[in-house]
């Protein structure tokens, strides 16, 4: 059986840095993710996270989707369906209408369409630029 649980940077970053480097993804600066970080496990093992950003608006944004590349098949099936569900779920009932995500990986292409969301671009490229390269979290006021 799955479970959900909300855990935040501090307490889960070193775990998404393990997970990034076996999947040979970028690290990102702790400082670059949410404090929402949700995650599901079976059996103890956790298997995805989903990091969620928010606004000052309705709309909220999932990131940065990782899985335990070293977690079973068996615990992986519908676990993401069950994550995904369940970060909706919770971003409603605290005022969220609206969740925006980007991906090109087809696994996640086929979860999101499965769950009702909409495509809103065909062929656009999303751009990053790193352009702060101290240890300051946030812009000064």
């Amino acid at each position: 059986m799955h479970e959900c649980r909300l855990e935040n940077k501090e307490t889960y970053y070193e775990t998404l840095v393990e997970w990034w480097i076996k999947w040979n993804f970028p690290i990102l600066e702790k400082s670059s993710l949410p404090q929402r970080i949700f995650v599901v496990s079976a059996e103890g093992i956790d298997l995805y996270a989903i990091p969620v950003y928010v606004s000052d608006s309705a709309l909220c944004w999932i990131g940065f989707i990782t899985g335990n590349k070293d977690s079973e098949k068996k615990y992986r099936k519908n676990a993401l369906n069950f994550l995904l569900y369940n970060v909706e779920q919770y971003m409603k009932s605290i005022g969220y209408s609206l969740i925006m995500t980007v991906s090109s990986n087809p696994i996640l292409k086929k979860l999101f369409e499965d769950s009702n969301y909409t495509s809103s671009s065909k062929n656009i490229i999303e751009y990053i630029k790193k352009i702060w390269y101290g240890t300051r979290s946030r812009r000064s006021s």
